[in-house]
Formats: C-alpha cells, structure tokens, sequence
C-alpha cells in the first residue's frame, strides 16, 4: 500500500466548532482551498457538547490552530473568549471566523463579505440606492440587512411572519447603525399584512433567509402562490438545497434575476480562508473551484 504523508508537525491546522456539525460542508470547501493553493494544511469539523466552548476554544488555541470557524450554536457566545473583533461582529454581535496569532483570538464574521461577492458575481447587481425586502428575522436576516445597510442600499425591510423578531432585529440594527454613522436605514413589517405587500411591491430586491422551501419541505414558500413578482426585482434565496426553491422558479416564471445561496456559502468560506492564511485569492482561481463545488452541493 502507499503511505499516507498528508499531514504531518508541520501541517497548518483549521477547523470548525459547532453542535450539531455532521452535515457540514465547509471540509470539502476548506481543504480543496489548501490544496488548490498548495499550502500545507487541514480542516477539521469538531463538534462541541454543550457546557464545553470555553475547552474547546481553549484547546484549539493550545494545539497550535492557525484559526477556525463558528457555527451555531457557538456565533454570539464565543464572542466573550475573544480579544479583538472587526466592525462585521460590532455589527452583528455574531462571529463565525476566529484567527488565532500568538496568545490571542480575533473575531470576524464573514457572511456578509461573502453574501456582496456572492450577489454581484451570481446576478450583477448591487444595492446603492435599493429598496430591499429581508424574508425572516433570525442570524441570517440580521447579518444581511446590517451588511446591505452599510453599501448604500436606500431602505431595508425586515419582514417575518412574528412582527416581534421582525421589530427586534430592525431596532437592533438601527442603533448600531446610527452609532457608527449610518444613520436609520431598516424598517419592519409582519408578512401578513398590506404594509408587507406593498413594500414587496416596491422592493428592488427580495431576499428570503427563511427556510421555507429547503430540502426535504421542497413545496413550501415564504411567498403566497398568487404573489406578483416585477419583471425588474432580483430575488436571492440563501437557500442552495434544492437548487431551486419554489420561491426562485415562481420568480424566474414572472421574468426575474433569481440566485441561490450556494454562491454565498462559497465565498464567506473562501473569505475565511483568506483571512486565516494572510492571502487574497484572484478570481480566476476560484472559477472552477466554485463551479465544481456548487455542483458537488447538487449532489
């Protein structure tokens, strides 16, 4: 047989912690990065018993790991084992991406950066000056309406079936906003109602966080079946499982730009790695790397 000499003492070490972590995909997309990339390194997912992040935040950092990525339901509590964090984890009170450099941690949250690059390559728009429609109100919807707010989209409108959490994460984000000088950009409604219409209506962009529509409760949408879409709006769904949700093939049906979420999981990943390893990876190098993924996420 031949030997296996992938890793060895001098092997970068990355990782994941969360609970559960068995479906996750980030290894596939990690360690394709290490070795497109010839680095010498690894990513293992470790899933972490409730009671216990504090030891396992404590013995990455003692094994020597270069950094690693949070998953729930680790992203706010991991917050307070760290030294420094960017203005993405002011904003979202959230970290998913922790680099470690000599005795201390520093806190990043890539889901925005890799949403923006995700939406420009996947449907060539942006957001300055937008209306923007957020289905839900959970991590998700909070990260992408913080991050939209502050790349000049015109309003931002939180919307979801419990008016409570769709209020919650708007005033949120406001004052946090207002606080780094944005100034007061989101709004809320709940889905049932005229005011959710008509804002619908309005919107440039209508982006779902929900998971109404992922595999296997394929025959669901956070969308009435008799919602009228303009030919002119975008619709994103961070969904990427089916591919297409019922929400994008009755969007694409009345003429709309529609994405998946699979660009998304594709480029806050990538950012992570980027971060970890010092480095920005030219575009032309991810092409086929994001291609094959994407198909692999069909799979």
């Amino acid at each position: 047989m031949q030997l296996d000499t992938r890793v060895s003492g001098k092997t970068v070490l990355t990782g994941l912690i969360g609970n559960p972590i068995e479906h996750t995909v980030s290894p596939v997309l990690q360690n394709s990065l290490f070795s497109m990339m010839g680095i010498d390194g690894i990513y293992i997912p470790v899933k972490v018993p409730d009671g216990m992040l504090e030891d396992a935040v404590n013995g990455l950092k003692a094994s020597g790991f270069t950094g690693f990525n949070v998953t729930i339901p680790y992203k706010e509590d991991v917050l307070r084992f760290l030294d420094e964090i960017n203005e993405e984890v002011e904003l979202l009170g959230a970290a998913n991406t922790i680099r470690c450099s000599g005795d201390k941690l520093y806190g990043y949250n890539t889901d925005g950066d890799g949403f923006l690059r995700a939406f420009r390559e996947q449907t060539g728009g942006g957001f300055e000056g937008k209306l923007v429609g957020i289905l839900g109100a959970g991590g998700t919807a909070r990260a992408l309406t913080a991050k939209i707010a502050t790349v000049g989209a015109e309003k931002v409108t939180v919307i979801n079936r419990t008016p409570e959490r769709a209020q919650e994460l708007s005033l949120n984000v406001n004052r946090v906003l207002e606080a780094k000088g944005y100034g007061k950009i989101t709004g809320h409604v709940a889905l049932d109602s005229k005011e959710a219409a008509d804002a619908l209506e309005e919107c440039d962009v209508i982006i779902n966080t929900t998971s109404a529509g992922m595999y296997p409760k394929v025959d669901n949408s956070p969308l009435s079946d008799d919602f009228k879409f303009r030919r002119e709006q975008i619709v994103y769904d961070v969904i990427y499982n089916p591919a297409e949700t019922k929400l994008l093939a009755h969007a694409k049906k009345s003429g709309c730009r529609t994405a998946n979420g699979a660009g998304m999981l594709f480029y806050q990943g990538v950012r992570a790695f980027e971060i970890w390893m010092g480095i920005d990876i030219p575009g032309n190098k991810l092409r086929d790397l994001s291609s094959e993924f994407i198909k692999y996420l069909a799979e």
